[in-house]
């Protein structure tokens, strides 16, 4: 007995250990002083690392400094490898990964994870492998280690998130653009390529041309001499303007809309409260003595999900009779609503 409680303890402190270094390396939290000191660590020795790369290419910087930038490449390194089986080790806290093996293969596909792998691995390329050529372009990897800055930068993930929410419009914005370079690069080709036999002489080379015009970069080194090629050319030039004006625009609403959401998190209640999300519901139906039979419980639950629906319907009202004029996006009055419900459950214990 009393070994198999010296176990259960080890586990215990083990468990205890994982869930304080989980906590420290995967949440910003700058009132805990290990974690804000994490958080700077990895920022600092990111930017310290991706600037000797950049100073290493300048064969002045190298020459002078080589040896302090294979210095801070190998401390950078070891500390990098080090977060990356930290995390791997941890990653089993959260309930995503909560199997030993499994999990960790699951955690090891992660978007982030593979960062932290692409971060440290060029290095370890460069040792066991120096004489590979296909080293020396795993060399530019390393600039990957900025995407490890996301991990702490609230600004970065809502770009990202942003980005993801606003694919389906990007998407479509690009296969427009595709659309009209083939279109007009076509059209361009049949009408320079008597005049201009070298420089238009098939559609995928017109399409630098497009390109060029397209983006409004106007490089000069190709440009049509013909009357049509000359209309044709500023035709694309103006539609070019409008069509890149696109993404900027789709991303921009959506990051309007995300800091919007952000702010009806904590909108100040009528009777002068902050209301707040709450990560939990309270249960629907507790095992209680009430409820004896199966069919007594289904009732209770059915009288719960009708009282429920109708408190919903009177939040969404509310939010969309208070709020409406504010924010004119249907998600954030939806998201309001919500609050307004989960606010409602908590006080009345329904």
């Amino acid at each position: 007995m009393s070994m198999n409680r010296k176990i259960i303890r080890e586990q215990q402190k083990r468990k205890s250990l994982q869930q304080r270094v989980y906590n420290i390396l995967e949440y910003s939290d700058p009132t805990h002083i290990l974690s804000l000191l994490d958080d700077l660590l990895i920022t600092i020795l990111t930017s310290v690392s991706v600037s000797a790369f950049i100073l290493e290419t300048s064969p002045r910087f190298s020459n002078q400094h080589g040896e302090i930038f294979e210095l801070i490449e190998i401390y950078v390194t070891g500390f990098f490898t080090v977060e990356y089986f930290l995390r791997i080790w941890i990653c089993t806290v959260n309930p995503k990964y909560r199997h030993p093996i499994w999990g960790r293969l699951k955690y090891l596909m992660t978007p982030l994870a593979i960062v932290d792998l692409v971060a440290i691995l060029p290095f370890y390329l460069q040792v066991f492998f120096p004489g590979l050529e296909f080293v020396k372009f795993t060399l530019l990897l390393r600039l990957f280690r900025l995407f490890k800055i996301s991990r702490y930068s609230e600004s970065l993930r809502t770009i990202i998130k942003v980005i993801v929410l606003k694919k389906e419009e990007l998407i479509a914005t690009l296969l427009v653009v595709i659309f009209v370079l083939v279109f007009v690069s076509s059209l361009m080709f049949f009408v320079e390529n008597g005049a201009q036999p070298e420089k238009f002489s098939s559609i995928l080379e017109t399409m630098w041309w497009g390109v060029v015009t397209l983006t409004t970069v106007g490089y000069g080194d190709v440009y049509p001499t013909t009357h049509i090629g000359k209309l044709l050319s500023s035709g694309m030039a103006f539609l070019g303007i409008g069509i890149f004006a696109l993404p900027a625009g789709i991303i921009a609403s959506g990051f309007a809309e995300e800091v919007q959401k952000r702010r009806v998190k904590k909108i100040v209640h009528p009777v002068g409260k902050d209301i707040k999300a709450s990560t939990e519901i309270s249960p629907i139906i507790h095992h209680d003595s009430r409820y004896h039979s199966i069919q007594e419980q289904k009732q209770a639950i059915a009288d719960y999900i009708e009282q429920s629906s109708e408190i919903l319907k009177l939040c969404i009202d509310t939010a969309k009779k208070k709020y409406g004029n504010s924010f004119h996006n249907e998600e954030i009055i939806k998201d309001f609503a919500m609050l307004l419900y989960q606010e409602t459950i908590r006080k009345f214990h329904l």
